[in-house]
């Protein structure tokens, strides 16, 4: 794929980039001056040098501590569609025992590096000229934006306020509430009319930052504050920009593809085979199964809701409904997951529950790890297909929410109907006309399950619904030790407690 051949170029250019990034920030009693060495000073001159810093953000998103692990396990694991049934490192997390202060570090850590490498383009733009200059700093805009989408739904608003360079003796003071959410959204307003349609952009330039992936992001802002209103333009013209559009094949959304996906409004790209020490490989594929055998870790299973839900209705057909092979390794599919039968699964890997019993399909690599020589033994060192973080179909679906939570329900149909039908199943008009407000909404988050299981949403919307909770316990045993008032957030890393004494840990910790 000509993007990835892109990047993958750009990685010797990162590591220049990150030296001057980490030795800028040190102190040492020795100062030595290497004439081939950019320095902080010398290197922030050009429009190439802000291209830089901002493909420095992207390689960012593709760390084990973002998108290649511990953001899609860890959000896997503690929304009601996953679990991890194993006595390991991952049992306390899946039932809300947080009993290490730092088991959040690398999700803190990881998101507000996000932002640093952002403002190193942010705040040094305005003083480079360039055509460009705009669309970069956009971009980088976008990245803050996102960090903090993350980082405020999970740790709260009271948390790190960086909104600037930081310097190694810095303290952020404490955001107070609003403040984040007003900073998300005022670099998202400023960079959406900077940023280009996906048409513009090049195949070499594919997974960089659209107009309309920043329009979601802001959308999904608002929704989290219960601001539909606000969403309510922002997605509409998204869907009505022509500029995406649903798959023909569900499946083909999470696999390798050999061209640029309609669907994806913005992922994060991945290397296949790409160097083990670089960030260019995603591990999820490994820790998600049934248990642990054939090179699967099995830290990550599928809460027995997803199947559960899968089998309420049948396609149009009378079938079973075509997304649960490709969400699912379950006892009734007639797929391998690694070369072996799930009856294979169950028989010989260690099953600590044998009642949860299944494993999210989606990007699990299947047509690489499938054709190993000998079979099943030799698992490739990491996966290498994209993660799809704002999928057109989840457009559809929350323009729909939107809809309906602004009384527009008989509206909302439409929506959630191009997305069923894509999958051959019966459109919603047809079989439940005239559902009132909570009706819809009750069968919105159905449709959402069975769509975007797996894809780290989920956690998202329990917190949005309200349902991040005990509500959540008929649908996973493991919300039964979820403690109110405490569990909401994350605890914030003692770590950072200690470094800044402006923080304040979060109740109940």
């Amino acid at each position: 794929m000509i993007y990835h051949l892109k990047i993958k170029n750009m990685k010797i250019i990162l590591r220049n980039l990150f030296a001057l990034i980490v030795f800028s920030s040190a102190c040492t009693d020795l100062e030595l001056a290497n004439p081939n060495q950019a320095t902080e000073a010398s290197f922030w001159k050009t429009e190439q040098d802000l291209y830089q810093g901002v493909i420095a953000t992207y390689d960012q998103l593709q760390s084990d501590a973002m998108y290649a692990l511990d953001m899609r396990v860890f959000l896997t694991l503690l929304a009601d569609e996953g679990t991890n049934e194993a006595p390991w490192e991952f049992n306390d997390l899946a039932r809300f025992n947080f009993l290490n202060l730092n088991q959040f570090a690398n999700l803190w850590g990881g998101n507000y590096e996000l932002i640093g490498r952002a403002y190193q383009v942010i705040d040094r733009a305005p003083e480079i000229s360039g055509s460009g200059v705009p669309q970069l700093t956009a971009e980088a805009q976008f990245m803050v934006a996102l960090a903090y989408y993350n980082l405020v739904t999970g740790f709260g608003e009271r948390i790190a306020y960086v909104d600037q360079l930081q310097n190694a003796a810095d303290r952020p003071s404490r955001a107070e509430p609003g403040e984040l959410w007003s900073l998300a959204e005022t670099m998202l307003i400023t960079a959406i009319p900077n940023l280009p349609i996906a048409d513009q952009l090049s195949s070499g330039d594919y997974g960089r930052v659209t107009k309309g992936a920043a329009q979601v992001l802001l959308a999904k802002i608002h929704m989290q504050q219960q601001d539909f209103a606000a969403a309510e333009p922002l997605l509409l013209n998204v869907i009505e920009s022509g500029q995406y559009e649903l798959l023909e094949d569900f499946e083909d959304n999470f696999v390798e593809l050999n061209f640029e996906n309609p669907e994806a409004l913005f992922v994060v790209n991945f290397i296949h085979d790409g160097p083990e020490s670089e960030t260019d490989r995603t591990l999820w594929f490994k820790f998600s199964s049934v248990g642990e055998a054939q090179g699967a870790y099995g830290d990550v299973q599928s809460q027995n809701v997803v199947r559960r839900e899968f089998l309420l209705e049948p396609d149009a057909d009378g079938e079973l409904d075509p997304r649960m092979d490709v969400t699912l390794f379950w006892e009734g599919t007639g797929r391998l997951h690694f070369g072996q039968t799930h009856n294979w699964w169950v028989e010989n890997a260690e099953l600590f529950n044998p009642d949860v019993n299944t494993a999210f399909q989606k990007y699990t690599e299947q047509e690489a790890v499938g054709n190993n020589d000998p079979p099943n033994q030799a698992v490739p060192p990491n996966g290498g297909t994209d993660f799809i973080l704002i999928r057109y179909a989840d457009v559809l679906l929350s323009y729909a929410e939107v809809l309906n939570e602004l009384g527009r329900t008989s509206e909302a149909y439409a929506f959630v109907d191009e997305v069923r039908v894509r999958s051959n199943m019966e459109a919603l008009a047809d079989t439940q006309p005239g559902m009132g407000q909570s009706e819809f909404l009750a069968q919105l988050k159905h449709e959402r399950l069975l769509e975007l299981a797996g894809e780290a949403v989920r956690w998202f919307d329990l917190i949005r619904w309200g349902d991040y909770g005990p509500v959540s316990s008929s649908n996973d045993p493991n919300f039964d030790t979820f403690v109110v008032g405490k569990t909401e957030l994350f605890p914030i890393p003692q770590a950072e407690l200690d470094l800044n004494d402006q923080l304040v840990q979060n109740p109940g910790y």
